[in-house]
């Protein structure tokens, strides 16, 4: 089993010297047949993100299975806010009597939980520059995690400011016959009413791909269905469902809410390219490009 304190494979690491570059203008929205579609981008500067202290969390569905959250004897505590020892912050461990996850994956987990209450850093994908794979909606940084949209015609994208990450949601399309797995995966989309449907497959099977902060761990059989629903004119409702027989014991969902903001427009923004973790403080490295993009 692989350990995420463990070192990956060179041939593993994601390189990340190539950034991608949005146009400047948002295109506006096309309307379906019969209803108009939400429009998550009505200027070049309205972007979107979870307007609560922990925002990086998943929130539980209405009802049925939801996501992992920390045990009660460790609750989760961020760094407060200008002072990074106040408050006794603490990194998450996950609560492993959540009856979702597989054998392995409380296996998996167990031995990271233990590890962190030793005193050990754990991973977190953005400290180290990796993308966040499934964990889209709760990927965070030390600002606010922001997303904006451009929608087009044929295609939706979701670019998240913080690395110039961009998804690509092409619309009434069926999935290819065999998508390639990625980090994010393919992603598929249609519009109902005011709300934008994603159906994502394809992804990377990678020890340090997770589908949350809590490193639940996910298989190569992941399904991923969000659904951007536009509540209002500030407030987008996020409803994500899972389903992986090879992770999990049932399907479960979770959600995110997002609100409007006005801290446009897109910017070039670089994590960490050819950075070598200078303070040695993880035992998985930073990422790091073996030649120069030009």
């Amino acid at each position: 089993m692989n350990s995420i304190f463990a070192k990956p494979r060179s041939q593993d690491l994601c390189r990340l010297g190539t950034i991608c570059t949005l146009v400047a203008c948002l295109a506006v929205p096309v309307k379906a047949a019969n209803a108009p579609i939400p429009n998550f981008a009505p200027d070049p500067i309205t972007s979107w993100y979870p307007d609560r202290e922990d925002g990086d969390n998943y929130l539980p569905p209405e009802s049925g299975p939801g996501p992992v959250v920390s045990p009660p004897d460790y609750p989760y505590r961020p760094n407060a806010p200008g002072d990074d020892a106040a408050g006794n912050p603490t990194y998450r461990i996950a609560d492993l009597t959540n009856p979702i996850l597989q054998p392995w994956a409380i296996e998996q987990m167990r031995i990271t939980n233990e590890a962190i209450r030793a005193g050990e850093i754990p991973f977190t994908a953005r400290q180290r520059c990796y993308p966040p794979g499934p964990a889209w909606h709760v990927f965070r940084r030390v600002a606010p995690p922001m997303v904006f949209f451009v929608q087009l015609p044929e295609k939706v994208l979701i670019h998240w400011r913080g690395d110039n990450l961009t998804r690509h949601v092409y619309l009434d399309v069926p999935h290819s016959a065999n998508p390639k797995p990625t980090w994010h995966g393919e992603s598929v989309g249609h519009y109902e009413g005011n709300t934008l449907v994603v159906d994502t497959v394809a992804f990377l099977d990678h020890p340090l791909s997770f589908v949350d902060n809590y490193r639940t761990p996910h298989s190569d059989q992941l399904h991923m269905i969000e659904r951007f629903q536009m509540i209002d004119a500030d407030t987008i409702d996020v409803g994500i469902y899972f389903e992986d027989s090879g992770a999990y014991t049932t399907s479960w969902r979770a959600r995110q809410i997002l609100s409007r903001s006005e801290r446009g427009p897109i910017e070039e923004t670089i994590c960490a390219d050819g950075n070598p973790d200078y303070f040695n403080l993880y035992s998985v490295p930073i990422p790091q490009a073996d030649r120069p993009d030009f």
